[in-house]
């Protein structure tokens, strides 16, 4: 009955629909900031208990709980509400937590820009650009700290399913050293170095993650096997490893300045070594399917003037900086681009 009603729905309200879906990533970002997931991760509860764990207001908390089950990131049974697989997923300490990642998206550091979409398409300039007048999204969060904080937690959540993928999805057996460039805090080394005794690590990002990788490196007992190192990847990259690591970091810029970056980590490889170019690859042809993708690709242009590539703009680009690509490996994480110095 419920395929036949929707079918029944005409058009303009299912684009209505679609156009006040505003309302749900605000209701997960206020779910994520007011503790809701936090206050229900021991068990079932009431709404008016759940008000008093989070200390929020009875009535509106019965409301956006409501909501949240419309979601399905909570159940709801003779009133009292539960946690699913999906809402667990907002816990705070849970392994897959996604939490940082939702207080991102709900803060003022990313609905103002983009409110200005529009503007972006007109003159493809990325949002801080046109708001603030910064050339970087990176400086915008030197005024949205807390955001930024966000920002570096979320990087480290979203890294954990691509780092516990990576020793399966690529052969490292010959390696003995390896460069996370534009690493952050390192969360795509651990899983590697624990699977590999003999490999050594280095993470390779500005000064400002330097605590964060070494705190993660200390929780993971592998201070001894990798380090951080300060510098920027537009001016140099430490040179000699075996293997280079870029994730989610070509997409962050236009082509120009990523050329500037794979041509700094060409200029570091030795003979032999590999680069592995880690991102989401567009399809040539997209559908309904690829909503994720075109979808970062959009909040690559709003929020840092990158993009999303297909795998010949991937091969090209690398192309341009001395690299050329023996192959292309997909996997359900993301796809892993070897690159090796041209010939």
């Amino acid at each position: 009955m419920s395929q036949n009603r929707s079918q029944a729905i005409p058009l303009r309200f299912q684009l209505v629909r679609m156009i006040s879906g505003i309302w749900v990533p605000q209701a997960i970002y206020a779910a994520a900031k007011l503790g809701l997931a936090d206050a229900l991760a021991e068990g079932p509860l009431t709404s008016d208990d759940v008000a008093r764990t989070a200390n929020t207001h009875p009535g509106a908390t019965y409301r956006l709980l409501r909501a949240l089950a419309v979601l399905e990131l909570v159940t709801i049974d003779g009133g009292r509400f539960e946690l699913t697989a999906l809402g667990r997923c907002l816990v705070s300490d849970a392994p897959d937590s996604v939490r940082s990642w939702a207080l991102l998206w709900g803060g003022e550091m990313m609905w103002a820009p983009w409110g200005r979409l529009a503007d972006c398409v007109k003159t493809g300039e990325m949002a801080p650009k046109l708001l603030s007048g910064v050339d970087s999204a990176f400086a915008l969060m030197e005024a949205h700290p807390d955001d930024a904080a966000h920002f570096n937690r979320s990087m480290l959540e979203l890294t954990r399913g691509v780092a516990a993928a990576l020793p399966a999805a690529y052969d490292f057996s010959g390696a003995r050293s390896v460069v996370d460039v534009g690493g952050g805090f390192g969360a795509l080394l651990p899983p590697l170095l624990h699977a590999h005794a003999a490999l050594r690590g280095l993470v390779y990002d500005l000064p400002r993650c330097a605590d964060g990788a070494r705190n993660l490196m200390a929780e993971e007992k592998l201070t001894e096997r990798c380090e951080f190192q300060s510098g920027d990847f537009f001016d140099n990259v430490p040179a000699g490893a075996d293997v280079y690591l870029l994730k989610s970091v070509i997409h962050d810029w236009d082509d120009a300045h990523s050329r500037t970056i794979l041509a700094r980590c060409r200029e570091a490889m030795k003979e032999g070594a590999r680069l592995l170019v880690l991102e989401w690859i567009v399809p040539e042809q997209v559908g309904p399917a690829d909503a994720g993708i075109v979808g970062t690709d959009l909040n690559m242009l709003v929020m840092v003037g990158g993009q999303e590539r297909t795998e010949p703009e991937y091969r090209a680009l690398l192309a341009s900086a001395g690299l050329e690509v023996p192959r292309v490996l997909r996997t359900p994480a993301m796809s892993i681009i070897e690159a090796v110095a041209a010939m």
